[in-house]
């Protein structure tokens, strides 16, 4: 394929699309403009003229990311039971990861050292996990769960279930043990903490 064989905005989406697949074949370090130059099958001054620098394509692959998984997490039904909402929106959101690994990985690990994203990035990332927090709300205002701080309830919940599909993903739960399975059982975990009446410490 010639350099000026290709249409700019599919030449751009080719770049995005190898670059993704060769941090997932090869890992953080393999990922140059020469390299990606090679596989896309145009010099680094083509790539130039649509990044202006790695982190640029690492940014767009970032939010990317984070579009796809709000959009996964926005597909989840809203139904009468809040806190089933909630459980649907964890599997949901370890569906994403799976299905996505390498986005999952620049989005989550920062596997590129001195990858930063930029402030419209994170905000992108901060609608993702929005539609959780609003769950969470929802449960709250329903009476489902104690009333508290939605988004600090929420980040509970992200985190607790970003840990399980991490060690997932990377290969570090026992043989026995599937993602799903482990998933499910936090699951559990978490609506009995949600729906525990809150013990308030004794005054002294």
């Amino acid at each position: 394929m010639s350099e000026g064989s290709t249409e700019p905005s599919a030449m751009r989406r080719r770049i995005l699309e190898e670059a993704r697949q060769l941090l997932a074949e090869a890992g953080p370090d393999a990922l140059s403009m020469r390299r990606l130059s090679q596989r896309v099958g145009a010099s680094t001054i083509v790539l130039y003229t649509h990044f202006r620098d790695k982190p640029a394509i690492l940014d767009e692959l970032y939010v990317e990311g984070f579009e796809q998984l709000r959009a996964d997490l926005a597909a989840v039904p809203q139904t009468e039971d809040p806190l089933h909402d909630v459980m649907e929106l964890g599997r949901a959101y370890r569906r994403s990861a799976v299905a996505h690994p390498a986005s999952y990985q620049i989005m989550f690990t920062r596997c590129v050292p001195g990858f930063d994203p930029a402030p419209a990035s994170r905000e992108v990332a901060r609608r993702a996990f929005l539609i959780l927090s609003q769950a969470v709300q929802r449960c709250m205002d329903a009476g489902v769960t104690p009333i508290g701080d939605a988004a600090q309830v929420a980040h509970t919940l992200w985190g607790t279930l970003h840990g399980l599909i991490s060690l997932e993903l990377f290969g570090y739960l026992p043989p026995a043990i599937t993602g799903e399975s482990r998933l499910e059982h936090a699951l559990r975990v978490l609506r009995d903490g949600l729906t525990h009446p809150r013990i308030e410490e004794s005054q002294p």
